[in-house]
């Protein structure tokens, strides 16, 4: 069997859409137990993200103004964001939340990340972050979970329901009125990480009763191909 690994399911929300320049305006988290699919004791992490509020600042620095569409999509408002750590603070007690599941302290049993839409979105901005406050690796790749294995609950809902003809989207959004989560909070980071932990255990244990019964070693011994 593979080595169990922790999973870290987190949540950035940005003031602007772009996760190249994004400013983060809160981070959350939470930790699930790689066996046994249940939230590690202690295991959730939220904080709010002080960005540059001094929009002239920001593009100097070579990152996106906060946008007024994206703060009223998160409900949150510049005099509210003047007042969360800055940046650098809140990264350091993250990084040491995530490390408190690398048993092994090797980049190869860090926990894997997983997320809605991480690969194109959140993994980004961990980089940017990773490059500017550590850890990264020789090659000054991110260095904090998991060197290989991410898991982006966006595909892996996709590979699931592609086929179902009652999905119409594969926005969060629509998952969410798909498998009757409530939208109160949505777009709060931390109800963004609740929900993306539940469809992520649900759908998980599910593959995980389904792989066990399925017979792949050797599939191909038969000489039968698809191509």
């Amino acid at each position: 069997m593979i080595p169990s690994r922790d999973y870290i399911v987190f949540d950035f929300e940005t003031g602007s859409k772009n996760p190249h320049k994004a400013q983060p305006t809160q981070l959350a988290a939470v930790a699930i137990h790689g066996r046994k699919l249940t939230p590690q004791p202690g295991g959730f992490f939220n904080s709010e993200i002080r960005p540059i509020l001094d929009d002239e600042k920001a593009i100097e620095m070579g990152l996106d103004p906060l946008e007024e569409e994206a703060l009223s999509i998160t409900r949150k408002d510049r005099k509210t964001l003047a007042k969360a750590p800055q940046p650098k603070q809140v990264w350091e007690k993250f990084v040491k939340f995530v490390n408190k599941y690398n048993f092994k302290k090797t980049q190869w049993f860090a926990p894997i990340p997983v997320g809605y839409n991480i690969i194109n979105y959140d993994m980004i901005i961990i980089q940017r972050l990773c490059e500017q406050f550590g850890p990264v690796d020789k090659n000054g790749n991110q260095a904090l979970f998991h060197k290989i294995h991410k898991v982006d609950v966006l595909d892996l809902a996709y590979g699931w329901l592609e086929s179902n003809p009652n999905v119409k989207s594969m926005s969060m959004d629509s998952m969410r009125d798909f498998l009757s989560l409530e939208t109160e909070n949505a777009h709060d980071a931390l109800q963004d990480v609740k929900d993306t932990a539940n469809i992520f255990i649900r759908f998980w244990k599910h593959q995980r009763r389904i792989g066990s019964k399925t017979k792949f070693e050797k599939a191909f011994a038969d000489g039968t191909l698809y191509v």
